[in-house]
């Protein structure tokens, strides 16, 4: 109704304005009824070509009956008067009947004065209509935008903040649901958080035991021990696993931000974990990488990275390191059997193992990925994994170089 209402206002009044403007006569229009007026008072039979060709006119006879005139039109002319027309192209002619004979004069000459009025007028109405619109759409927009950055925020892991909800706004009902459902969400995902963390604690107490009592067990009574001892050391390496995630999942809002020398950090990591590995590391790490980051957590990523690379390589692993004018990114490559496209999306996912080479049996529960995939998008950043030329898997990590 709006729009509606408001392009027939715009429409009606750029109309009238046109009219006026049309109608209110010109120093040339008025030039054009003085001389055919004084035409329709000189007009002969004698004089038509002169003043045809003085003039520089076309003075054409006409036949009475061929011509419909209004009473009005016909008055004028018995009074020797000129009666003014326009045809379809705007230019202007004139009847006149100085005796019995009716002549048609014209066209006449004229510049164009209103050529760039109308224009003006269509521009004037348009700006006009957009105003209104955009007076209409950026409440709408206002809230949208809204919606999108909560949107985005809680889907990057943030804390889910109440937009605030106007009530005469035209999503309100969408806004309020959502506020609705990020709450509720939030509220199971703390809901969790805290039971995986306090069965987590709980379970180190009875392990602690576990230990105790299997340090006191003879192997010779209990051939069996050996295994029990590893089934309590991967217990206890899953529950680290899962509070290092647990504490990581609850960091989002407490990001350490300072400026990093990722050349430095990736070359000390390198050293420390392929200290006593016996697969080749090839390093391609640009000098002086200088990014604002959280050092701590950008290391833990990397080293997630090259240890899962490390733990499935043959014997090759390549570590690249560049940036570009706005981001830095990290390739990891290793020489395994790789990952199928099928599963590179389920990989970041927590506690996925995939059923070939990169599995349980090698070690790892499944979340060393899904924690670098949570690092990246704290950092608003991207990761992934493809195929390498090593003939492994190849994970990438591209995170922005200065973070507002």
């Amino acid at each position: 109704m709006l729009l509606i209402i408001s392009i027939s206002a715009i429409n009606g009044l750029s109309e009238k304005l046109w009219q006026s403007l049309n109608n209110a006569p010109s120093s040339q229009i008025i030039a054009i009824e003085q001389i055919a007026n004084s035409l329709a008072l000189t007009l002969n039979s004698q004089n038509v070509e002169r003043l045809s060709k003085r003039l520089e006119l076309s003075i054409t006879p006409q036949d009475n009956n061929d011509i419909a005139l209004l009473d009005w039109q016909e008055q004028a002319l018995a009074q020797q008067e000129a009666v003014m027309t326009v045809d379809e192209h705007d230019e202007i002619y004139a009847y006149v009947q100085p005796q019995s004979q009716l002549y048609l004069v014209g066209p006449f000459y004229q510049e164009s004065q209103n050529n760039i009025v109308k224009p003006l007028i269509f521009l004037v109405s348009y700006l006009c209509l957009a105003g209104i619109i955009a007076l209409w759409i950026w409440p709408l927009w206002r809230d949208l935008k809204s919606l999108q950055l909560a949107s985005d925020h809680f889907s990057q892991g943030g804390q889910a903040a109440p937009i605030p909800v106007n009530k005469r706004s035209t999503i309100a009902p969408v806004l309020t649901t959502f506020n609705a459902m990020t709450a509720q969400i939030s509220r199971h995902i703390n809901e969790q958080r805290q039971l995986t963390n306090a069965v987590s604690h709980e379970i180190r107490t009875p392990l602690s035991r576990l230990k105790f009592t299997f340090a006191m067990l003879d192997k010779e009574h209990v051939p069996q021990l050996p295994c029990m001892r590893q089934d309590v050391v991967e217990l206890e390496r899953l529950v680290d696993e899962m509070l290092n995630y647990g504490r990581l999942e609850s960091q989002n809002d407490n990001l350490h931000m300072e400026d990093v020398n990722i050349s430095e950090l990736a070359t000390h990591l390198i050293d420390k974990l392929t200290r006593h590995h016996q697969v080749n590391v090839t390093r391609n790490i640009t000098e002086n990488i200088i990014c604002r980051c959280d050092g701590h957590l950008i290391e833990r990523a990397l080293q997630n990275y090259i240890t899962n690379a490390l733990r499935y390589a043959q014997s090759q692993v390549t570590v690249t390191i560049t940036q570009t004018n706005n981001r830095v990114i990290f390739y990891v490559e290793d020489d395994g059997q790789g990952i199928d496209e099928s599963q590179r999306e389920l990989v970041f996912q927590a506690f996925t193992r995939l059923d070939k080479s990169r599995n349980k049996d090698n070690g790892g529960f499944g979340l060393g990925l899904a924690i670098v995939k949570r690092i990246a998008q704290w950092h608003q950043g991207e990761c992934s994994v493809d195929s390498s030329t090593l003939s492994g898997a190849k994970f990438s990590l591209s995170i922005p170089k200065f973070l507002p």
